[in-house]
């Protein structure tokens, strides 16, 4: 009599599977990030332009505007209309981006034990019939953000994630003139960074690239976007901090220019530009359970990984060390004379470093023949290297300053 029971109990049970597949599942979307490729390079949304060329082949000399500025320049003074002015200056140049993408979400198919009777001759069940089970599938969604044009010929600098897994890309000028459909030229995840490319029929309002590296605290900035579908937004702020680890956004990338200028969402891509109308860095980001705190990447940091972003080619060189800053009590210990400089903790086995001769303890004075006197700047500078390329390094190790040559390789993916 108990197995007829129990069979009839699994007749039970499955029909109510079938029931629920039938009427239907739980849809959720999984967390959205930009660890999931969904849309292949092969894709039409991809400018194949220069595919062809390497590092050595191109001149970015006219790839974006950039004001030389030598010395002091004089300050701006402030007054009623001076963000009115800078934002009627500037604001032509600045984008809206319109995104139809692919997104990751999940059907759970199956029931749940609240959905049928608790009867205890069923209790012995549960752990063999998929309750709820995931199953991924990708659906189609649309995003928006904002960015700014660099040059003449159309090209547009916005954020990674704005177009991430795009399949159609649409960008609007400022006061809504016109719509353009837009391909991507290339994407940097590490640093949130990418190129994307109108064909404009009219001549276009470009924004001078400026010198973030010269920005101070407290610095007066505006940031201009699309937040929320807002379109053309202008936000002004003050710089809090430079060289900031943000939480929760890119390990790789640790010098976020912070600021207190809104940053919403849709706001992301757009330009932080000084009161001499000059961008300074691409609003990326904020805390969300945090009021006035906002994050930008340097615009110096753009300017290294551009010629990734030109070619869409942004696999980086291993050297294999793991550096920190030289803190004063440590370089003390090591006897170490000068100012500034980059501690070696770790060589990896195996490794470009370790072929070269590295080893920890030592200290990274100069990378190609650049004074590193700042950890930033090694991290800048490896940002922006590919597999192959040659590096000269300047050592010191106990009193004696070295000359080494590394060849950056492509890591193998470990297991």
């Amino acid at each position: 009599m108990m197995w007829r029971l129990r069979e009839y109990a699994c007749w039970i049970v499955a029909l109510l599977v079938i029931a629920q597949l039938l009427w239907g599942c739980t849809v959720s979307p999984s967390p959205r990030g930009m660890g999931t490729v969904l849309v292949s390079e092969d894709d039409p949304i991809f400018d194949k332009s220069f595919e062809a060329l390497s590092f050595e082949d191109i001149d970015l000399r006219q790839m974006w505007v950039e004001r030389e500025i030598y010395g002091a320049r004089d300050n701006v003074v402030v007054h009623n209309n001076t963000f009115a002015d800078v934002a009627e200056r500037v604001k032509g140049g600045v984008v809206n981006i319109y995104t139809r993408n692919l997104e990751e979400k999940e059907a759970r198919v199956g029931i749940s034990p609240n959905d049928i009777l608790r009867i205890p001759l069923l209790s012995d069940l549960f752990d063999i019939i998929p309750f709820k089970v995931p199953i991924p599938y990708n659906s189609e969604g649309f995003s928006l953000g904002s960015g700014f044009i660099i040059n003449e010929q159309g090209y547009i600098l916005t954020n990674a994630h704005v177009i991430h897994n795009a399949t159609d890309i649409r960008v609007v000028l400022s006061e809504g003139r016109k719509e353009y459909a837009a391909k991507i030229v290339g994407a940097d995840r590490v640093t949130d960074t990418a190129l994307i490319r109108i064909e404009p029929d009219h001549l276009l309002t470009v924004l001078p690239l400026g010198n973030s590296d010269r920005l101070r605290i407290g610095e007066m900035v505006l940031a201009i976007g699309n937040p929320l579908g807002l379109r053309h937004s202008v936000t002004s702020g003050i710089v809090s901090a430079t060289e900031r680890i943000s939480p929760g956004l890119s390990e790789k990338l640790v010098d976020f220019i912070q600021t207190d200028s809104a940053i919403n969402p849709g706001s992301s891509g757009g330009p932080l530009v000084n009161l001499h109308g000059e961008v300074v860095g691409i609003n990326t980001a904020v805390i969300s359970k945090a009021q006035s705190i906002g994050f930008a990447i340097p615009v110096n940091t753009v300017k290294k990984v551009m010629p990734m972003l030109v070619l869409g080619k942004t696999e980086r060189g291993w050297l294999g060390v793991q550096a920190v800053p030289l803190m004063p009590n440590r370089a003390f210990e090591l006897k170490y004379p000068h100012e500034g400089g980059v501690l070696v903790v770790a060589v990896e086995k195996d490794s470009p470093a370790e072929k070269a001769g590295m080893k920890p303890d030592d200290v990274i004075m100069a990378l190609n023949g650049h004074p590193m006197g700042r950890f930033l700047m090694l991290r800048r500078e490896m940002l922006s290297l590919s597999p192959g390329v040659q590096l000269d390094l300047t050592v010191f190790r106990d009193g004696a300053i070295l000359e080494m040559k590394s060849t950056l390789e492509k890591k193998e993916k470990e297991d």
